[in-house]
This record gives C-alpha cells, sequence and structure tokens, in this order.
C-alpha cells in the first residue's frame, strides 16, 4: 500500500471514530433529559395532597399547610342546645365553665377557669383543682376576671342565657343543658365540645367495668333481695326530711350497684316530681324508710330538726336501725350528682359494705 492510500485509510477509521462518539453523547443527553423529567414529576406529584381526593366533614375540613401537609380544621360549627351555630376551637384548650369542671378533669382537660361552687363543693375532685382560677358565681360570672383568662371557649348552662351576649364577646360560648340530661349525658356532650369523645366513652366503659366488679364483690357481703334506702335530713329548709330513689344520692347505690329499693319507696319515686327528692314528714319515716339498709345523708344547717329524728321513737324502731346497718355518708360527695363523684360514691359504697 502506498503512503496516500495508508493516509486515507487512517482519516476514514478516524471519522468512523468520531461518528461514534458523537452518537454516545446524544444517548447519554437523551438519558439525562428522560431523567430530570421523572424526577420533576415525582416532585409534583409530592405536593399532592392524598386527601384530597376525599369528602371532607362539613364542619372540620382538612385544609393544606404551608409545607403542603394535610392538617385537621382548627375551629369547627357546633350547634349547643340552645339551637345557636356558633364556630369553636375543634380542640380547646383555654377553657371556662360554669357548671361542668367534673365532666371536663374525666374528659382529661383541666379548665382555666370556673364557678365558685365548682371549687369548693365537690370532694372528688378536690386534689384536682390547683391552677384552676375562680372566676364568680354560678349565674353571675365575673366578666373582668374572665377577660383577663383569655379562653378560647367557654361552656354555660342555661341558667346563663341572659349573659350570653356579653360572654360571647370574651370567647365563643356554648350552652349545655343541664335540666333533663342525666350525669353521663352531661359528660358526652361536654366531651364533644371539647373534641375528647374517644376519651368519654373509655372512661364510661372502665366505670362499667368498675360497677360490674364492685357487684360482684359485694355479693359475699349483701344478702341476696336485701333492700336499701336513702334518707336525707336537713338541706334546703328547716325541718326537711327527704327519701330518694334512682336520682341524685341515691344514683349509685339503685343504678350502679343495682340494689333493690323498698316495692313503696319505687312505686311513689316511679310517680315523678322527685327532682328534690321525696319530701315527707317525721310520720312518713316506716312507710318510706322501712329498707334492710339505709344510707343517710345528714345536713348540718339544722341541727334542732336532726337530734328531733334521731331521738324519735319512729327513727328507733325502723329495721336498719335496729340492725345496725345505717351508713352516713359525706353530704358533699353524695349530694354531687356528676360521673366524678359516682366514681368515688362507689369506692365509698364498698369501703362501707364490704366488712
Amino acid at each position: 500500500m502506498d503512503l496516500l492510500s495508508l493516509i486515507m485509510v487512517i482519516i476514514h477509521n478516524r471519522k468512523e471514530e468520531l461518528d461514534m462518539r458523537q452518537q454516545s453523547n446524544k444517548l447519554w443527553a437523551t438519558v439525562a433529559l428522560v431523567m430530570v423529567f421523572v424526577l420533576l414529576s415525582a416532585c409534583g406529584k409530592s405536593n399532592s395532597s392524598p386527601l384530597a381526593s376525599e369528602s371532607a366533614s362539613p364542619s372540620q375540613t382538612a385544609v393544606e399547610s404551608p409545607s403542603g401537609a394535610s392538617e385537621e380544621a382548627s375551629t369547627r360549627v357546633y350547634k349547643d342546645s340552645t339551637g345557636r351555630e356558633v364556630t369553636i376551637p375543634t380542640h380547646p384548650q383555654r377553657v371556662i365553665t360554669s357548671q361542668y369542671l367534673p365532666q371536663m378533669l374525666a374528659a382529661g382537660l383541666k379548665p382555666i377557669g370556673a364557678a365558685t361552687h365548682l371549687l369548693n363543693n365537690f370532694t372528688a375532685v378536690k386534689d384536682q383543682l390547683t391552677g384552676i382560677e375562680d372566676v364568680g358565681q354560678a349565674n353571675e360570672m365575673n366578666l373582668e376576671k374572665a377577660l383577663t383568662l383569655n379562653p378560647d371557649l367557654i361552656i354555660a348552662t342555661e341558667w346563663n342565657e341572659d349573659k350570653l351576649d356579653q360572654l360571647s364577646k370574651i370567647a365563643p360560648t356554648v350552652i349545655v343543658k343541664w335540666e333533663g340530661k342525666d350525669p353521663f349525658q352531661h359528660f358526652t356532650d361536654v366531651a364533644d365540645i371539647l373534641g375528647r369523645s374517644d376519651e368519654a366513652q373509655q372512661w364510661i366503659q372502665a366505670y362499667d367495668k368498675k360497677g360490674e366488679e364492685a357487684r360482684a364483690k359485694l355479693k359475699d357481703y349483701v344478702k341476696e333481695g336485701e333492700t336499701f334506702g336513702v334518707v336525707v335530713i336537713g338541706g334546703y329548709e328547716k325541718g326537711q326530711l327527704r327519701v330518694y330513689g334512682t336520682g341524685n344520692v341515691g344514683y349509685t347505690l339503685f343504678q350502679t350497684l343495682q340494689f333493690p329499693m323498698t316495692d313503696f319507696v319505687k312505686t311513689e319515686w316511679n310517680k315523678g316530681d322527685n327532682n328534690q327528692g321525696l319530701a315527707i314528714s317525721l310520720e312518713k319515716l316506716p312507710e318510706y324508710a322501712s329498707a334492710d339498709r339505709l344510707f343517710v345523708v345528714k345536713f348540718d344547717n339544722d341541727p334542732e330538726f336532726l337530734k328531733q329524728v334521731e331521738d324519735s321513737r319512729l327513727w328507733s324502731d325502723l329495721p336498719a336501725v335496729k340492725n345496725n346497718k345505717v351508713y352516713v355518708v359525706d353530704a358533699s360527695l353524695w349530694f354531687s350528682y356528676d360521673i366524678m363523684s359516682f366514681e368515688a360514691q362507689l369506692n365509698d359504697a364498698v369501703r362501707m359494705l364490704a366488712k
């Protein structure tokens, strides 16, 4: 091969090598471009909420935070017992109440302020009151004090309706009806407002289990068929004598522990009109207090009448008195009508009866 031919072969081979390199570079450029598009598509999807296609509750709509994460709405619309629709925090933290302190504590949230009587008269929660401010009388709340506490919600009752406009200027205010509802309804209503319905159901389940265990334990101490009665001496006015069935001070005995009352008291109680108990005269004691066991509440507002009752032959002839089966209970505990007091009453009843 002459020199010219050799040069031509070398040039041809060099050209083929350059062509192959150009094709390789084009291939890598294409691959890189595809990868860029894939990455951009993935980033776009990551900014979309996975809940975007799901329907949201009218009162609690999922919202998107600046970072793109889905969050529960901070407020919701609640219809209270008056029919008012009030925008309230979904999970309030700084709450004032005129009545529902024990219910709030059972649901797991301590109020920042409560009415005076709640801080003085509830034995069952007296060790849980630290840090709760007194906001005055239940039906005459100290508005200036309430304002300084900077609440995010106020839970009131029907006896606060005349101050509703003023309270609502301090914080969203809802009315939870007291009259006509039992303590467990009070509890579930309040827990719903606080966004703590699950906690309320867990508490109720635990209470029911505790009641079942107490009934089983007391079978060894209380004979089947033994009747129970509740007598209250003193109270709202002088010379007052009352008997209770399933309501108020009798709830734990007749509802939770399921002890029977006498047929006579059961009949009279079921006639209704007994929100303040069945008022009786001293002469009616043999009819209304003939149970085998008596739980007795003694108020100290009328010591002369108390002495008159206990010194009477009518009292001393009662079966429970004769057989030493009278249990004098703490008025501040047993006259409280709330679920936390019921739990403490249950403990107290087991302590007294399991002997």
